[in-house]
């Protein structure tokens, strides 16, 4: 068998055992790809604040005690007025039904129909008394929150340290890299890579955080205009879910129809809400941002709308957030790697023909 044939199945193999482990250890990777695209969007500020002779140790805990209480503040914000809607989610639901009663209607007849068909399947096959039905008794509620709380916490507890230590030490950890390497023949390759990464990934973060805050900033205007109730917290959900590529927007679209189905009567009204928060997501994604970020960074919405399918069914939310920086830093390697190869191959030319 030929070399070119072995490839294929070890290269499988490598990938897929790859794929386990990010898995597995999915609560040690997602705490430091989080922190380190927060530092990412965070170290222009450090970098600022350090031409002013401003120690990075000290203006690093500065970012990270701000950037700490206002998403404390944040989530206090809004915590009050999710409470209220859940609490008025029963009887909002009761005032959609009646509103979609021609559809509940449709839903009862496929419903029925189905467990028609579901009787008749079930009616062939005959019971017997060896067959004995096992249940096994899930978690209480109480034990499952407790632990996801508890594993969340020290999530964001890690996250936050680290995201502290990578402004504060990473220029020192970034150097002591380059000097251990500089003997050896990956130094330029890795070096290459890990700046210009670094670079394009946090000017791309940074710019994009600048977007989103700006569309959020429209959308809770156009949601106070129209009459939404809480304008302010669509905004903010805007600006979070406009981080996920095509997949954030549409469900923030999804979640702006559904409220505004449960606050108006007019169909008007009901549809003027999701229909301007729609217009504004053309015109941040189809001109505002590739008119700022477009040449800044270019890759196939395939792949970027591939990315965020794989990490997201990988470590589920956190994925989600995650593709788009994760492709990038990808695509450079690649892109460095295949510029190494070429250079490499020149020299190599060169050398035969003298």
């Amino acid at each position: 068998m030929e070399p070119s044939a072995l490839r294929l199945p070890v290269w499988g193999l490598f990938i897929g055992l790859i794929v386990a482990f990010l898995e597995v250890a999915h609560s040690i990777f997602i705490p430091i790809f989080f922190a380190i695209f927060a530092a990412f969007i965070l170290s222009p500020i450090v970098h600022f604040l350090h031409r002013w002779h401003l120690p990075r140790t000290i203006s690093s805990a500065l970012i990270i005690v701000l950037f700490t209480v206002g998403i404390g503040a944040l989530f206090n914000y809004l915590s009050e007025p999710i409470s209220v809607w859940m609490e008025r989610l029963p009887t909002e639901l009761k005032h959609v039904e009646k509103k979609l009663i021609v559809v509940r209607h449709s839903i009862q007849n496929v419903q029925e129909t189905t467990e028609k068909i579901d009787a008749i399947s079930s009616s062939v096959g005959v019971p017997t008394a060896r067959n004995k039905v096992v249940t096994v008794k899930p978690p209480s509620v109480l034990n499952r929150l407790l632990n996801n709380t508890q594993s969340f916490l020290v999530s964001l507890i890690s996250t936050v340290v680290l995201i502290y230590l990578l402004l504060a030490f990473g220029e020192d950890l970034a150097n002591t890299a380059r000097n251990v390497w500089r003997n050896t023949g990956y130094q330029e390759i890795f070096v290459r890579i890990a700046q210009d990464a670094r670079r394009k990934v946090s000017h791309y973060l940074l710019l994009i955080t600048v977007i989103n805050i700006g569309l959020g900033v429209c959308v809770s205007l156009v949601m106070w205009v129209t009459g939404m109730p809480n304008p302010v917290i669509w905004g903010i959900s805007a600006t979070i879910l406009n981080y996920i590529p095509y997949i954030g927007p549409a469900i923030n679209l999804a979640i702006v129809l559904a409220v505004s189905l449960l606050t108006f009567n007019n169909l008007g009204a009901v549809l003027l809400p999701p229909s301007l928060l729609l217009l504004l997501n053309i015109i941040e994604g189809q001109f505002i941002q590739p008119i700022f970020a477009g040449k800044m960074f270019i890759i196939n919405p395939i792949l970027i709308f591939v990315s965020v399918l794989f990490w997201g069914w990988l470590w589920g939310v956190a994925g989600v957030f995650l593709a788009v920086p994760i492709l990038m830093v990808l695509k450079i390697a690649v892109d460095h790697t295949r510029l190494h190869r070429t250079q490499l191959r020149g020299e190599a030319a060169l050398t035969a023909d003298e």
